[in-house]
């Protein structure tokens, strides 16, 4: 087995972003952006006070721990610095939040999603053949009910997130077919496909067994 990542995820992320502020009305743009510029200002506040507050600390730290010894200078240095600067500003910024509150996003179109998820798409060589299923539980913890697709690239069996529906991405896990071992089991009143490889395990719908046998090239298992 091997997993691998696109690694410019992060860019993706920031495209798809700046289309989801834009499906917004013009009212909601604006409130999306008031709200973020006034967690960046207060954000940029907070940390310049801190400095300021740790450098004049640390200038009468001579004088001050001759009056009050060590351990009261570090709690004194403690709070002036880091909850001091928190304090000054939570009034103002709860006043200035109640009048440009934080702006939801809303659903996000399928088509957007397909359309930011392409050089996803093509990264782990999607093709056009392959099965959608849900991961009933997993060693995974980010895997647990999710919508997972699973392909066949130069036959070996690979599993990424649903890209049809989701912007997440975990990676791609890869594995030959002789690393796995499939069962049917039970979950609930459903039956369900365990796929095992060492410490990993997923449960997956119960197509995804002969989807995985067949090495996707059976258009029956799908249907």
């Amino acid at each position: 087995m091997r997993k691998f990542k696109y690694l410019f995820s992060t860019k993706m992320n920031k495209r798809l972003l700046k289309k989801r502020i834009n499906l917004l009305d013009d009212d909601a743009r604006h409130r999306y952006k008031a709200n973020s510029l006034l967690y960046k200002v207060f954000g940029l506040l907070y940390w310049t006070m801190m400095v300021i507050f740790l450098a004049i600390m640390i200038i009468l730290e001579q004088r001050i721990e001759a009056l009050i010894g060590k351990t009261f200078f570090i709690i004194l240095v403690i709070f002036v610095s880091f909850i001091l600067p928190g304090l000054i500003l939570i009034y103002p910024f709860v006043k200035l939040e109640k009048r440009y509150p934080r702006q939801l996003l809303g659903e996000i179109p399928r088509d957007t999603i397909t359309q930011c998820n392409s050089h996803l798409t093509r990264f782990y060589n999607i093709p056009e053949n392959f099965l959608i299923t849900k991961c009933y539980d997993s060693s995974n913890q980010l895997l647990i009910d999710k919508d997972l697709i699973l392909f066949f690239y130069k036959d070996r069996l690979r599993i990424v997130n649903d890209f049809t529906t989701t912007i997440k991405d975990f990676g791609c896990y890869e594995f030959k077919m002789d690393e796995i071992e499939l069962i049917y089991g039970q979950r609930d009143n459903l039956v369900i496909t365990e796929l095992k490889y060492k410490k990993l395990t997923l449960s997956l719908g119960k197509r995804a067994k002969p989807f995985i046998l067949n090495r996707g090239l059976s258009k029956e298992v799908m249907s």
